[in-house]
């Protein structure tokens, strides 16, 4: 078993050594056209007429809504093990079992 990992791991190694040998890595050059001002130049500088600096939420037709609910319950799927006894055959027998029910926190 030995011997059949050993080979297998220098055929790999002799494979990849064949493929990278085959195929060179060559350098490219990757350029971005500078055609004058574009989206990522308006993205830096903050713009004024959105928000009002006066503090006010409405102007012109934009209003900031909050988008979090913060009073959310959430609920998580847990086991609980129940158990039952019964009277079988002159005494108490227990069977038990996994019930699933949901958690609040």
């Amino acid at each position: 078993m030995d011997r059949r990992l050993f080979l297998t791991g220098m055929l790999g190694l002799a494979g990849a050594a064949t493929v990278a040998a085959i195929v060179r890595p060559a350098t490219a050059l990757a350029g971005i056209p500078n055609s004058g001002p574009g989206i990522l130049d308006e993205l830096d500088k903050p713009s004024d007429d959105i928000l009002d600096q006066d503090g006010s939420d409405v102007q012109d037709g934009i209003e900031l809504v909050r988008h979090r609910r913060w009073h959310r319950r959430r609920r998580r799927r847990v086991w609980r093990r129940v158990c039952r006894r019964y009277w079988r055959n002159g005494y108490w027998r227990r069977r038990c079992f996994r019930r699933s029910f949901w958690i609040r926190f």
